[in-house]
């Protein structure tokens, strides 16, 4: 069963970067970014899309963590 958890998840791993790889390879467009006035130095869209992604998945997981915190300290005290 453990060896199964393992495989599955390398080999999601292994797709999102290879669907990341991929995304960065063909959209090598110089962009610049700019927000509230403020812009960025130009950089390639591919690596911008990879970073929005990357922020994404990692991003996710730790606002999902918020509630279940407050849920266990009312829980204890």
């Amino acid at each position: 069963m453990k060896t199964t958890l393992h495989l599955m998840t390398t080999t999601i791993a292994a797709l999102i970067a290879l669907f990341c790889s991929v995304l960065a390879y063909q959209n090598a467009v110089p962009v610049q970014l700019q927000f509230l006035g403020a812009k960025s130095i130009e950089m390639p869209l591919g690596f911008v899309l990879v970073a929005a992604i990357v922020v994404g998945l990692v991003s996710l997981p730790l606002l999902l963590a918020i509630p279940l915190r407050k849920k266990t300290s009312r829980r204890l005290s």
